[in-house]
This record gives structure tokens, C-alpha cells and sequence, in this order.
């Protein structure tokens, strides 16, 4: 970290607090961590605890436990019997963090005392203090199903606070109510409101709370399946936190950005097919299991590679004769043949389709089959050219004649 001067620990408290905002998350805990050793050199016991709090913040980012029960630990000792002494950010800190571990009615506990001691607070400082306590207890009522109580706090927050003096508060109320309509299923609503948080946190250049808004963006389109958006909104993050030390740093968002990658990812693929374990999935059914039957997953593995193949007839089909010939190994005769792959095909369409009567995905195609134009397949797992596997798939397909 660049040196910054002879800084008080409420300077130190001050610019850690900057950097935190301007996601410089290292700097930011060096900064505490400065404040600390200051504070308990000079005997200040309130930036003691302030400087601990940040502590833990920074390590419930970073998703580091043992970090997190070495501050929680010491700021618990310090605050216990010093009621009197006890910061306000301590508190709030503390929901912090105890929100993300999802204890919310200790979170809950911690953000009324929190704004118990802001009162006490000079009015300067006092109203963007409480606004901040505000906005955190409207996350709490909505975290534990408080809807309409989350709803019209922030509205309130949003009218009373004043967006260019009170850091990110509104910001953060335009992102619950955000939450709010996404959990409604009104996604244009929901974008209305991340739109707002959006502006009120590039105007006071908060890009901590910025990538949140990335992150809610990300779900949204998701859920709009307009993937590509989706998708870019994630990149985009994996940008601003994968860079050296920040991978760690932001250890927290990352998580829930991969959690939504998976679910992006799962959500792409109309059918997903996993050989491994032999199972499949798909949007109607959910996952599917089939045991044994190797010859279905041969069969559904020719006809994916027929349906990502590049050719004149893009997406095309198998022809019973090549069906034949891949997955049994043998010269197709209609005579002898054509009952067998009836079956398994019927069979495959009993476990995929949602109505096997007007099949959506395993259709008929000139003198074989193919998968539906434009359907969406993700295969995972090897597939079935060694002969092992060739051996036990025809001993299942003897006994599936």
C-alpha cells in the first residue's frame, strides 16, 4: 500500500473505508489492520473495535473462517462489558456479517443497536450513518420474507435520504426493491430499479456496490433467457475480481458469480446429458435417470454428433441404416433391425419426451431420426467408441431386443 502520512486511526478508519468503496479491498485491509495496531498502541479502545470490525468484514469478502474467528473472536472480547465504548460500526459490522451466514435475526439485533448509537452521533454525521442502518434493515425484513415491510422502507429511504449526501443508501434500497420484483417475476420492473442503483452508484464512483448490480443485471437476463446479456455481465465481473490478489479478496461474490454461471450454463441447454453418470435432464421432466441402458446414451450420442455437425443440411438426422451401423456395429437389414431401433426409440421418447403422442425433441427425419432444429444439447462425460464399452453396450441391446 503507498504511504498516506502521520494518519490518526480515524484517518486510517476514513481511508480504509474509501478503498473499500472503490473495491481496493487489500489496501482496505491494510488499512484497517494499521488502524489496529495504532489504536492499541495510543489505547483507543472504540477504533480498536471499529478497526476489528472492518477486520471481519474483510475476511467474511475473502470467505476466509479462520481469519473471520480470530476478529469476531477478539472483537467479541472487546466489546463484551464496554457497551459504553462500543463504535456504531462495530454493529453494523457485525450485520454484515452475520447477514451473509444467514443468522438474520442476530443481523436484525446488531443493526437496531447500530442505530441506537448513530443517534448519539453528531447530526453532521449522523444522518448518512443512519441511512445506512436503514438500508440494512430493509435487506433483513426482505431476507426473512418481510416483503411488504422491506418494500415500503425503502421507498421511505429512497424519499427522506438525499442520493448525492448519503453514500449509497439509495443506491442500495433501488437494489432491493430490485430483488423485490425480481422475486415477483417482473423483470422490467426489477431493471427499472437496478437502472437507478446503477446511476447513484457510478455517480459517487461506489463501484463495491456497482458489481453487485452487475451481478443482479446477470440474474435478470438470465431469467429473461436473453443468455448472451446474461452472460456478459458475468465476464464482466470475472474481469474487475479475477486480477491477482482480488480473486481472494472478493472470495464472496465470486462464489455467488459462479453459482450463477452454473445456473446459466444449466439454464442454455434445453437437454443436458451426462454419461458419466447416466442421467439426463431437461426443462419439461428435470433429471432423468437411465441406469443400464447403454444403447440409449449411444443412440442420443450419434445423434447429438449428427446435430452439431457442420455441414450443407446444418443440424441434421440419422438414417436407420447409420444408426445401425454406429451404434450395433452391423449392416442394416430392415428385416431384422427395424422393430429393435423402433423400440429403443420409443423408448428413449418415454424418458425425454413431456408428451410422447407430439415429440418436441427426438422427431422423425426422412428414413431415420434426428434432434429438433435449434435444440439446445450439452453432453458431458466419453463417449462410446472403445470397445469395453461397445461390449457392453451390445449385451444391452440384446437383452433390450
Amino acid at each position: 500500500m503507498a504511504q498516506v502520512g502521520s494518519l490518526t486511526v480515524k484517518g486510517w478508519l476514513q481511508f480504509a473505508q474509501l478503498r473499500y468503496e472503490k473495491c481496493e479491498l487489500g489496501e482496505a485491509r491494510e488499512a484497517y489492520e494499521a488502524a489496529l495496531k495504532l489504536a492499541k498502541r495510543t489505547g483507543d479502545s472504540s477504533g480498536m473495535m471499529e478497526a476489528l470490525s472492518g477486520l471481519l468484514r474483510s475476511a467474511s469478502d475473502a470467505l476466509d473462517s479462520v481469519a473471520s474467528e480470530r476478529w469476531e473472536r477478539e472483537l467479541s472480547a472487546h466489546m463484551n462489558g464496554n457497551d459504553a465504548e462500543v463504535p456504531a460500526m462495530a454493529w453494523y459490522c457485525r450485520g454484515v456479517v452475520s447477514r451473509r451466514q444467514n443468522r438474520w435475526i442476530e443481523a436484525q439485533r446488531s443493526v437496531h443497536r447500530y442505530l441506537k448509537e448513530v443517534r448519539k452521533l453528531p447530526a453532521s454525521h449522523s444522518e448518512d450513518a443512519e441511512s445506512r442502518g436503514w438500508v440494512m434493515l430493509a435487506m433483513l425484513l426482505w431476507n426473512r420474507g418481510h416483503k411488504r415491510r422491506a418494500e415500503w422502507l425503502c421507498h421511505w429511504i429512497a424519499q427522506r435520504f438525499d442520493d448525492s449526501k448519503h453514500r449509497g443508501a439509495t443506491g442500495l434500497a433501488f437494489l432491493v426493491l430490485g430483488n423485490i420484483c425480481e422475486s415477483s417475476r417482473d423483470f422490467d420492473g426489477a431493471l427499472g430499479w437496478y437502472h437507478r442503483a446503477h446511476g447513484s452508484f457510478l455517480k459517487q464512483h461506489h463501484w463495491y456496490y456497482y458489481l453487485y448490480v452487475l451481478y443482479a443485471y446477470a440474474r435478470v437476463y438470465r431469467m429473461q433467457e436473453n443468455f448472451t446479456q446474461a452472460r456478459l455481465y458475468l465476464d464482466l465481473l470475472d474481469q474487475a475480481t479475477d486480477n491477482g490478489t482480488l480473486a481472494s479478496d472478493f472470495a464472496y461474490l465470486r462464489r455467488e458469480v459462479e453459482s450463477e454461471r452454473l445456473k446459466l450454463d444449466q439454464d442454455t441447454v434445453d437437454v443436458a446429458i451426462d454419461s458419466r453418470q447416466c442421467i439426463l435432464e431437461t426443462r419439461e421432466k428435470g433429471v432423468i435417470s437411465i441406469g443400464k441402458q447403454y444403447v440409449l446414451l449411444h443412440i442420443l450420442e450419434e445423434l447429438v454428433h449428427a446435430h452439431r455437425a457442420e455441414s450443407e443440411e446444418h443440424e441434421r438426422g440419422l438414417s436407420k441404416a447409420e444408426i445401425i451401423r454406429k451404434v450395433w456395429k452391423d449392416k442394416y437389414r430392415p428385416e431384422a433391425h427395424d422393430n429393435k431401433l423402433y423400440y429403443n426409440i420409443n423408448r428413449l421418447r418415454k424418458l425425454i419426451e413431456p408428451d410422447i403422442r407430439k415429440p418436441k425433441y427426438l422427431l422423425n427425419w426422412k428414413d431415420g431420426y434426428r434432434l429438433a432444429p435449434g435444440l439446445r444439447v450439452r453432453w458431458v462425460g466419453g463417449g462410446f467408441g472403445s470397445s469395453s464399452t461397445h461390449e457392453k453396450n451390445q449385451g444391452n441391446s440384446n437383452a433390450s431386443r
